[in-house]
């Protein structure tokens, strides 16, 4: 790469970060103006074009480029569904997802608050990770042998529904981590027993979904109406 390729690529960097730091003082993505963004980076209004097109744009590639490459290596990582056999499967996929959303917090804080945010480039393109980090367990699921009786369509489902109870844990566990790192009368030992309660509940949620999915028939009707 080119110090020329370079420098683009950090100004381009520097964009997602002013966007999540903006974010996390609490304003909601759609309320960003491009000056305010380009006055983060230290940059003037005209340089934002050599880069997006629009601010729609800006969030789209925040959440390909940075959001979609943390959720890749996440799915990497992740134990749940693995043909071969763990100990405590089920409880350290879990804590590698809190302690994956504790490392790069502004990221996950991000993703959710602006899921169903006011951009619908953003929520497009949330919602779009979000099935594929779905398609990615249900693949996962498929070499499990508890699951081998379930089709790809109810293992779908439940790998949709796995990555909903998931995500639902976001803001809770992130309250907890900023409390941590950044409340400096914080009671430490009663936060590490909150999350270590967190841990366990989160835990306990998972193996109720997965294991009930093993007692399940596909065969099973699903009806709407008597």
């Amino acid at each position: 790469m080119s110090s020329r390729e370079q420098k683009k690529l950090q100004t381009r960097h520097a964009f997602f970060n002013a966007v999540l730091d903006l974010c996390m003082t609490g304003q909601s993505f759609s309320s960003i103006s491009l000056r305010q963004v380009t006055r983060e980076v230290g940059v003037v209004p005209t340089a934002f074009y050599r880069h997006f097109d629009d601010m729609e744009s800006l969030g789209q590639a925040l959440v390909i480029e940075e959001l979609g490459s943390t959720l890749a290596i996440l799915s990497q990582g992740l134990q749940i569904g693995r043909k071969r056999s763990f100990d405590r499967q089920i409880a350290k996929s879990i804590q590698l997802f809190l302690y994956t959303v504790s490392d790069k917090p502004r990221y996950w804080q991000f993703l959710v608050s602006e899921r169903f945010g006011g951009s619908e480039a953003v929520r497009k393109a949330i919602g779009n990770l979000m099935k594929l980090h779905a398609q990615s367990l249900s693949e996962d699921l498929a070499l499990q042998p508890a699951f081998a009786h379930i089709n790809a369509y109810d293992r779908r489902l439940l790998a949709e529904a796995g990555v909903n109870m998931f995500f639902s844990w976001i803001i809770d566990w992130l309250e907890l981590s900023y409390s941590e790192d950044h409340d400096d009368d914080a009671d430490l030992a009663d936060i590490e027993d909150k999350k270590q309660l967190m841990l366990h509940n989160c835990t306990r949620q998972a193996q109720m979904l997965f294991y009930g999915a093993y007692n399940w028939k596909s065969s099973e009707e699903t009806r709407l109406n008597d």
